[in-house]
């Protein structure tokens, strides 16, 4: 039996391949934590689930929730955001950027879309715009989720510029 490398299945893994930003420093810098009580949602993000988002101001995160039977759970925090508007006004807008309606950002785009059926919503209301942009600002710079492509503090500190590039 002859050695082979089949390339269409590398470059197909190959498209799977995220990286991710583990630095401790950040999680356990209390200047980045969360300066309120955030009481998380969790839903599965799907067309169906949409009226169950409220109308309300908050942030929410988009993670990827491999489902492996006889596994824990595990999941991946790709995306983090925040709306002015509502909960439930941003879900639709992501529902229409799946389905390729309007102009999709890319990134976002290629993760509604190539995850599909293991992309899970996160979110937590929060009353005070103030505070909706504070802790949208404190979890990007904890996590620096892959699809976000702008995290505060890497605008001053150079060597955290285009870490995913």
């Amino acid at each position: 039996m002859a050695f082979d490398i089949n390339f269409q299945e590398k470059a197909t893994v190959q498209f799977h391949i995220r990286r991710f930003l583990l630095y401790p420093s950040f999680w356990e810098n209390t200047v980045n934590h969360v300066p309120i009580p955030l009481i998380w949602n969790l839903c599965r993000f799907e067309a169906s689930n949409h009226g169950t988002i409220p109308r309300e101001k908050g942030i929410y995160c988009f993670v990827v929730k491999p489902n492996v039977p006889h596994f824990f759970e595990t999941s991946y925090l790709f995306y983090v955001g925040k709306t002015n508007r509502t909960l439930y006004d941003r879900y639709k807008e992501y529902l229409n950027d799946q389905s390729g309606k309007g102009k999709p950002r890319s990134k976002v785009y290629e993760m509604l879309k190539v995850y599909r059926d293991h992309i899970y919503f996160y979110y937590a209301e929060i009353p005070a715009q103030q505070n909706v942009d504070n802790c949208e600002e404190r979890l990007l710079n904890i996590f620096f989720p892959p699809i976000n492509t702008l995290i505060p503090i890497a605008k001053i500190k150079p060597e955290l510029q285009n870490i995913y590039e």
